[in-house]
């Protein structure tokens, strides 16, 4: 502290009556006869954003109002184009399509299409379980999904996925179907919906 390198006392300052006059030694900035003007471009900058802001808001709002909308207008749609019936919607009354279904199996194995004959008994079996248990069968579904599916008990799952099997073999796998094989697979239809011979 005792070197003189060192500053120990604060410069006195001539105080000056009007705050805003330029320091004296400095750089002085001539400001002449022009007014001052206070711009708030900071201000109007925030106004702006508020106000795109509020617009974008306004144009998202709308947008997922429309999108709601259209959503709710295209389930409506799909509810009164899906009121046509479908496999597994029980029918009143008797059951024609599954009958004439097991006509068609009748009237094939007659002619000695004995593969088309079993794929009819197939397609009436699940008409059958689809309209008992009142499960919508999809157009999709593969007939091995069905066997899983279609509330069935253990006798007649196997004698079901027997029929599968049989109608896989023959059209997918070109196993020839005789007549055994269509009375073997009548009988299983006749166990599986409980049809008198």
């Amino acid at each position: 502290m005792a070197d003189s390198r060192y500053q120990r006392v604060l410069p006195q300052h001539d105080a000056s009556d009007d705050p805003e006059a330029p320091p004296t030694g400095g750089m002085q900035v001539p400001t002449g006869n022009a007014p001052r003007v206070a711009i708030p471009a900071l201000g109007a900058g925030a106004f702006l954003a508020n106000a795109v802001f509020v617009v974008l808001l306004g144009v998202v709002l709308l947008l997922a109002i429309g999108g709601g909308l259209q959503a709710i207008v295209a389930r409506r749609g799909r509810a009164t184009a899906g009121a046509t019936p479908v496999v597994g919607e029980a029918p009143e009354g008797p059951a024609p399509e599954r009958e004439l279904v097991y006509d068609d199996a009748a009237r094939l194995a007659a002619e000695g299409c004995y593969a088309e004959a079993v794929h009819a008994l197939l397609i009436a079996a699940i008409r059958h379980f689809a309209e008992r248990s009142r499960t919508s069968v999809q157009p999709s579904r593969t007939s091995r999904e069905l066997v899983k599916l279609l509330p069935l008990g253990p006798d007649a799952r196997s004698a079901f996925a027997d029929l599968v099997r049989t109608v896989e073999l023959s059209l997918f796998g070109g196993a020839p179907v005789g007549a055994e094989d269509y009375e073997r697979n009548l009988e299983r239809f006749r166990a599986l919906t409980r049809r008198p011979a």
